[in-house]
């Protein structure tokens, strides 16, 4: 399947690098965002032709994509199954949880629920890269539709991604340890090192440097996605403070005096 017009539906920095590799290859690619100054600046990027309506980004595009983050995402999915009449050959969603987005979007026609692995600390449409994607995996629930399967795999494949299938609770089992737990480590060993006195920043080594730019992300994004994913992430979290636990008692032993 080759569409001929894309709908965004949230032009933040994944929506906006959809848009430009989909206008990199030769889509017209119409922007909805519920905040002006974002459709504004992804306009701006390059990452959408014309910007339109909540209404016309479903109506007149061969394929939507719902970039918005989980709770928009969640109520644009029930808005559109309430309605039934959005024409798109295929919608989907790039939400980093998948359990609820499936619950929401169930019955909605020609819908496939995804995740592309990809993103950045900076966000909106002004840091946007048409090679986001590229060679990363893009999960995806099947749909019980094989052909519509197809169709999601083409579209994450034109976009650089590589299209990995997955049930919705395996993906959220996985991406709690994978995705979620690094997040919330980040953010308190960025807020561990803060509070140390001197020179603490300027000493980072390489990790430490990416867990501070990692702990730097959306703090309102995470929280949704937290909370959507807490009883993983709980689970994840509580064995890996039993591991730095044992890591600290094992220090504990190796400094005790002969």
């Amino acid at each position: 399947m080759t569409p001929k017009v894309l709908g965004i539906f949230g032009v933040g920095l994944i929506g906006g690098s959809i848009g430009l590799r989909a206008r990199r290859n030769g889509l017209e690619v119409l922007g909805y965002d519920s905040d002006p100054a974002a459709l504004e600046e992804a306009r701006a990027a390059g990452a959408i032709d014309t910007i339109v309506t909540r209404d016309e980004v479903s109506e007149r595009a061969g394929v939507l994509v719902i970039a918005a983050h989980l709770g928009a995402t969640l109520r644009e999915s029930e808005r559109l199954r309430e309605r039934g009449d959005a024409p798109c050959a295929l919608i989907l969603d790039v939400a980093s949880v998948k359990s609820p987005v499936v619950a929401a979007a169930q019955g909605l026609k020609n819908f496939v629920a995804t995740h592309p692995m990809a993103g950045g600390e900076r966000s909106g449409a002004s840091n946007a890269r048409a090679d986001l994607f590229e060679g990363h995996p893009w999960a995806y629930v099947p749909s019980g539709d094989a052909k519509l399967d197809i169709r999601a795999c083409d579209f994450i494949v034109s976009l650089g991604g590589v299209p990995l299938a997955m049930s919705a609770e395996e993906h959220d089992r996985i991406v709690a340890i994978t995705s979620h737990v690094p997040q919330v480590f980040a953010y308190r060993y960025a807020r561990l090192l803060r509070e140390k006195e001197g020179n603490a920043e300027r000493l980072c080594g390489p990790v430490a440097r990416e867990m501070l730019r990692i702990a730097s992300m959306n703090p309102v994004m995470w929280g949704e996605i937290l909370s959507a994913n807490a009883t993983n992430v709980e689970s994840d979290l509580r064995r890996l403070a039993a591991e730095l636990e044992a890591a600290a008692d094992e220090l504990s032993a190796a400094g005790l005096p002969d």
